[in-house]
């Protein structure tokens, strides 16, 4: 059987991968930090010179040096988040721009500016750290359906290319009789390669996992795939598929009639 791939599938699979792989780890990050922060000791309120944040968050008139409890936190995101293999080439920020982007201004001004973690900027930064676990289970779990979605897609074009190939190679010792069931066979699969462009369209456009992280179907692939040649490879690659279908059907009609 002749060997057929998707070349862009398979790089679309490659990205995909290491997309998981950095999503699954920035996951494990936060869940090593929420256990660090969790049994912390919160700072005891200190009444003079307060005045009251938004969302029940006590903000300190001046700047202070941190107490220990804002050391602790700052020290724990550091070896937990900001230490993912892939931050700096993905993120290059500071620890405290990704720790404002990921938990919040409110936290990060209570970490990084008054240096204090009282009870409720516990409260809140632990509420803050649970989604985003949160969101990259979601996101995980979206990228888990693309990744089934693009193997589904390279198998039945596959399939279709091999059957095709097998075809065309029987064309050559075939009566006018049996070339027009090849066509037929081939015209049928033509059909396949158009389902699974349609298939892969109405997903892009009704995915509803990717919505619940706030993108839709069509920004999620171009965002995972902006190194592909192709920013849509499913429907890149079954697109050359019904070509190389419609060039064997075109040899059934035009290849010299066999002669007993």
């Amino acid at each position: 059987m002749p060997e057929t791939r998707q070349s862009r599938i398979e790089h679309a699979l490659e990205l995909l991968d290491r997309e998981v792989t950095y999503a699954s780890d920035e996951r494990s990050a936060f869940e090593r930090f929420r256990s660090r922060v969790r049994t912390l000791d919160p700072t005891s309120p200190r009444h003079p010179g307060v005045r009251a944040g938004g969302g029940g968050v006590v903000a300190l008139e001046t700047a202070a040096p941190p107490d220990a409890a804002a050391r602790t936190v700052r020290q724990a995101y550091d070896e937990t988040v900001l230490s993912v293999p892939h931050f700096e080439a993905e993120y290059g920020e500071t620890l405290r721009q990704n720790f404002e982007a990921e938990l919040g201004t409110e936290v990060a001004v209570q970490v990084f500016e008054t240096g204090r973690v009282t009870r409720p900027v516990h409260d809140a930064l632990l509420a803050a750290t649970e989604q985003a676990i949160e969101e990259r289970t979601t996101y995980l779990e979206t990228l888990r359906t693309e990744r089934d979605s693009l193997c589904r897609a390279r198998d039945r074009l596959d399939d279709c290319e091999s059957r095709a190939a097998e075809l065309g190679a029987r064309l050559t010792t075939a009566d006018s009789p049996d070339r027009s069931g090849i066509d037929e066979q081939l015209q049928s699969l033509e059909a396949v390669c158009e389902d699974v462009a349609q298939t892969r369209q109405e997903l892009l456009h009704g995915r509803s996992t990717a919505q619940l992280v706030g993108i839709s179907g069509e920004t999620l692939v171009q965002f995972l795939y902006a190194e592909c040649t192709a920013t849509c490879p499913v429907l890149a690659d079954a697109a050359d598929c019904i070509e190389t279908i419609r060039h064997q059907r075109r040899r059934s009609l035009t290849l010299p009639a066999v002669t007993s």
